[in-house]
């Protein structure tokens, strides 16, 4: 069953659950206030066991607007709905049945979210057709394929697995000459995330030793594990979520495989990544893409804001929903008015844009221009390797 909250007012109750930290939304009354301020309704799709801070962001960000005065006069008011529940992952269907509830029953001027691509792939031609923008937390290559009402507010999966390719052949870098690939399968964030570092590592002259997939939730990978030891890559990598790529990589070391371990931004939950395994040593060393990095420059208001009210340090998810939510706001005060074509508009010539992260502007496909981060894990910490430039 879907959840619809109003979030008239900081209404938030930072709480431990299952090792995270997660956030619980106050649920008030439907029926307005007497004294009630004018809204701008904004949807925000969430699912409730992965990447909260999506919505934690986007919470900081319309706190920040609404205490400036709000949009064009108006408070913002979010409607939160969940498109997973009880499932193991979020679900496509629901996530479009939340779109059409929020478009069709609460008239939202804009939606923030779904996260997982699968579920942003489905959700955009919804949107499309009912001319309502919407800006994804994934990064799929295909989300924006929909129509140019379909914008992300990260870079997409084509350049998380540039750079990684690019990354591990680096002879200056890892220098690596061949590679095996590990991903979710029923997947198409994975699917073009591996795609993009198959086709860019064998493009630089690397050779791809081995493929294997797997399906999520699984928990053993015997098979898989030993073709890829067999193939003796000097690099592994493992496009999936937490907890799976925890599972892969403890059993890849227990095997024997040596190579280096690499992954995309699914990586980047920090609570979660330290917190499912009890010994985490076949983490260390790995490397992964993201969006952000507390440890970016100019990212210090952000992270204080963030950390302050939420009493944990941002990841590329709490970025990704601050941004988006940031962007939307810009966007309408840009077009003066609510009108869906005029905020689309106005959103696809925002440039130089500074908020948890840096956007120079869009491209055609409506994706962001901005840079990669590399992460590296060690001792338990995830810090800054570099920052790639577009």
């Amino acid at each position: 069953m879907n959840t619809k909250i109003f979030l008239s007012f900081i209404a938030i109750i930072v709480v431990s659950l299952t090792g995270c930290e997660r956030v619980e939304q106050v649920i008030v009354s439907d029926s307005p206030s007497t004294d009630a301020v004018s809204t701008v309704k904004i949807g925000v799709i969430q699912p409730s066991g992965y990447y909260t801070g999506f919505a934690q962001g986007a919470e900081l960000a319309r706190t920040q607007i609404n205490n400036r005065g709000g949009v064009l006069g108006n408070q913002i008011e979010f409607i939160v709905m969940d498109n997973q529940g009880t499932r193991l992952i979020p679900d496509a269907a629901e996530s479009v049945h939340i779109a059409k509830t929020l478009i069709a029953q609460e008239d939202v001027v804009a939606i923030l979210g779904p996260i997982f691509s699968n579920n942003s792939v489905q959700v955009g031609p919804i949107v499309q057709q009912l001319e309502r923008l919407i800006i994804p937390g994934s990064s799929g290559d295909r989300v924006t394929a929909a129509g140019n009402f379909v914008f992300l507010v990260v870079p997409p999966t084509s350049a998380h697995g540039t750079v990684m390719a690019q990354f591990a052949i680096d002879p200056s870098e890892l220098g690596a000459g061949t590679a095996a690939t590990f991903r979710q399968t029923e997947s198409a964030y994975t699917e073009s995330l591996t795609q993009a570092f198959e086709e860019n590592f064998q493009k630089l002259g690397g050779e791809v030793v081995a493929s294997e997939v797997y399906r999520v939730g699984d928990k053993t990978f015997d098979a898989q594990l030993t073709n890829i030891k067999a193939a003796a890559p000097d690099v592994l990598y493992i496009a999936g979520v937490i907890p799976d790529i925890h599972f892969v990589m403890a059993q890849a070391k227990e095997i024997g495989i040596q190579a280096t371990f690499l992954g995309p931004g699914s990586w980047d939950e920090s609570q979660k990544l330290f917190n499912t395994l009890a010994d985490n040593t076949s983490l260390e060393g790995a490397y992964f893409t993201a969006d952000f990095s507390p440890e970016l420059p100019n990212a210090e208001n952000f992270v204080q804001a963030y950390t302050a009210l939420f009493m944990t340090s941002p990841d590329s998810a709490a970025a990704s929903g601050y941004d988006a939510m940031s962007l939307l706001a810009i966007a309408i005060e840009s077009a003066q008015t609510l009108n869906p074509s005029a905020i689309r508009d106005a959103l696809a010539n925002i440039t130089n844009y500074q908020g948890a992260t840096f956007m120079s502007r869009y491209n055609a496909n409506r994706h962001p221009v901005k840079s990669v981060v590399i992460n590296t894990i060690r001792n338990e910490q995830i810090e800054l390797y570099k920052v790639v430039e577009p």
